[in-house]
């Protein structure tokens, strides 16, 4: 599989490092990450400044800009060869819920939703681990099993791995990102978070729709009173 690795929390850190170690086993990768943390950039993009690169390494580079900038970037210009996934991560910290659409990490991969294969953000649900692989592990194994998985176009997986020291074997629950706190509180069986919190690798299909075909109608008949 061809594979762009980016991250939101810079091009050396440990979570980003331990993926790519994982991948570059059996996959070509890119890595290229901002060049300092750029964590809550959601799907910012730089466009006051000049976008800088450094390469250190045979596909191994950063960049002055945000997460997306990276992708937009290694897609349009750097990437030797045709992505077909963007993977984002190791992220320190869960990516839940209203706070999905805050991350830099899944801004990154929501970036790459039109690939060949669903892209994906992954975070472990803690700030405190240095040893994420685990995690590195577990996404191997999900890109090793990709072919099998018929989504929509435009669909990404949000995927939120519980800190493995207190959860060693943990099972897999495909949940639901309610944005809506209420909702999630009404279905707390299908939250990411709840699911998280008892110790399940949680992975939400994740797509932006900017149609509120519900409310179509109800600002149709608003607008006629204008």
């Amino acid at each position: 599989m061809k594979i762009i690795l980016t991250n939101d929390d810079g091009f050396d850190h440990p979570g980003i490092k331990a993926l790519f170690r994982e991948l570059h086993k059996n996959h070509e990768v890119f890595l290229i990450g901002p060049d300092q943390n750029r964590s809550g950039y959601s799907s910012a993009i730089t466009f006051l400044t000049p976008l800088r690169h450094k390469k250190y390494a045979d596909n191994i580079f950063s960049l002055n800009g945000t997460p997306v900038d990276c992708v937009k970037v290694a897609r349009n210009l750097l990437c030797p060869f045709e992505p077909e996934i963007v993977v984002s991560g190791i992220n320190p910290g869960p990516n839940l819920g209203s706070d999905a659409i805050l991350s830099g990490t899944v801004g990154a991969a929501l970036d790459g939703r039109n690939l060949k294969y669903p892209s994906i953000a992954v975070s472990v649900a803690s700030f405190e681990i240095n040893d994420f692989s685990f995690a590195a592990k577990f996404i191997a194994k999900v890109l090793d099993n990709l072919d099998n998985l018929k989504l929509d176009d435009f669909q990404i997986l949000n995927i939120n791995v519980p800190d493995h020291n207190q959860f060693p074997n943990p099972e897999i629950k495909i949940t639901k990102t309610f944005l809506n706190e209420q909702e999630r509180e009404d279905n707390l069986e299908e939250s990411d978070r709840k699911n998280l919190e008892d110790g399940f690798i949680s992975i939400s299909p994740i797509k932006i729709d900017m149609h509120s075909l519900s409310q179509k109608k109800v600002v149709e008949d608003w607008v006629k009173n204008l």
